[in-house]
């Protein structure tokens, strides 16, 4: 396929290129538009400002062609009106006007580039091209952009070994999730999970198999819960969840599951099968909680009972017992 002096194909933008060429002119437009077509470029065509901001709107043109003087709209007007918007197009205004002051006040509109008419058919496509060079670099730049901040987002925000939600994100939506359960009037319930003897684990086996039971618990526990329950590490071997509209019957019903989900089979390390159980506490949010720590440590407490009960057990927080401070 050909390329341009610039090593830039038509193919290296998502389709052809279109370029919406405005201008009263009908003669202009026909012949910028046929040298566009003859170029490989699609072209599309407004005779006013009205019409182009339009025309901008429905088709998202990667670069615009305007003249300076219109009736209605003139050119400064309509390429303020597309920069305004985000990820504006490139703007070339082409104009007779031609001194210094007009120039500056196109490039200050946001204008990329200034033709002054009459112009000749080189001059115009090697503008063109130009202008679509930098849109390329200014949009694969964007992307990569977007993806480094994605993915910064989402280190500050999981948990790193199990990829699950960390303990700073698990605190913003648990201040979330109380204030919809205090607003609204709708049950949200607490899981803490612990490794029984998981140091022996580490001690047994190495931490490099202590990592693998860890990470394989968090797939596990993620796979037997619901979309729109809140999972996340809470620290070292102790898993927690959130669940939303859950009632406390409901959770130690799922804290069973999840239990199961993690005795039903030993875990891998390399060519070790470790054999995994769980002490789960359950809390329900009430009244009387007036924060998540309220509700978390309701959830630790009742966690701690089953690990003094014997382990591998869940239990249901019990209101009359104290929360801790």
């Amino acid at each position: 396929m050909a390329r341009d002096e610039d090593g830039i194909t038509l193919t290296d933008l998502p389709t052809l290129p279109l370029v919406l060429i405005v201008d009263n002119d009908g003669l202009t437009r026909t012949m910028v538009g046929s040298w566009l077509v003859d170029s490989g470029y699609a072209v599309l065509e407004a005779c006013d400002g009205e019409e182009a901001l339009r025309l901008a709107g429905e088709r998202s043109p990667d670069l615009l062609l305007i003249d300076l003087i219109m009736p209605g709209l003139d050119g400064y007007q309509v390429c303020r009106a597309i920069q305004a918007e985000g990820d504006a197009p490139p703007v070339i205004f082409m104009t007779m006007l031609g001194d210094t002051a007009a120039r500056v006040s196109g490039l200050d509109a946001g204008a990329v580039d200034y033709i002054v008419k009459p112009f000749e058919h080189d001059e115009v496509m090697a503008r063109v091209r130009a202008a679509l060079r930098t849109k390329v670099v200014r949009d694969e730049l964007a992307v990569r952009t977007k993806v480094v901040r994605d993915e910064l987002i989402d280190q500050a925000s999981h948990d790193s070994l199990t990829g699950l939600l960390n303990r700073r994100e698990l605190d913003s939506r648990a201040a979330e999730a109380v204030a919809l359960a205090q607003r609204h009037g709708h049950p949200l319930c607490c899981i803490l999970l612990d490794l029984d003897n998981f140091k022996d684990v580490n001690d047994a086996h190495g931490h490099a198999a202590g990592d693998q039971v860890l990470r394989e618990t968090g797939r596990r526990l993620a796979d037997a819960c619901r979309i729109s329950d809140v999972i996340a590490r809470y620290g070292g071997e102790e898993f927690i969840l959130l669940l939303p509209e859950t009632p406390p019957e409901a959770a130690v019903v799922l804290a069973d599951k999840l239990r199961w989900a993690l005795a039903e089979a030993p875990f891998e390390a390399g060519d070790t099968l470790i054999s995994i159980r769980a002490s789960v506490g359950v809390a329900a949010f009430t009244a009387v909680m007036a924060t998540p720590a309220s509700l978390l440590a309701a959830a630790d407490e009742a966690l701690y009972r089953a690990k003094g009960l014997g382990r591998d057990r869940t239990e249901l927080y019990d209101p009359p017992l104290a929360i801790p401070a």
